[in-house]
């Protein structure tokens, strides 16, 4: 189930790590999840990242390299 961005980057804002799909948002999205996830010192684990290419993943993690799980 896809939750809305707004209450997935609210969550990894109050501290609560959430899992996210690559096929569900795109590349802004999620380095937009990363910076909330850095913000509330939680994590933000992308699956499906088999989805994005080498560039896009090295842009995600440059928001937050502590704060991000590629699987």
């Amino acid at each position: 189930m896809s939750r809305d961005e707004h209450e997935i980057r609210r969550l990894l804002e109050d501290g609560i790590s959430q899992e996210v799909s690559a096929e569900d948002f795109d590349t802004h999205d999620l380095k937009r999840f990363v910076r909330s996830a850095v913000d509330g010192d939680s994590t933000v684990i992308i699956r499906d990242s088999d989805q994005l290419d080498a560039h896009d993943i090295r842009r995600i993690a440059e928001e937050g390299k502590g704060n991000v799980v590629f699987r």
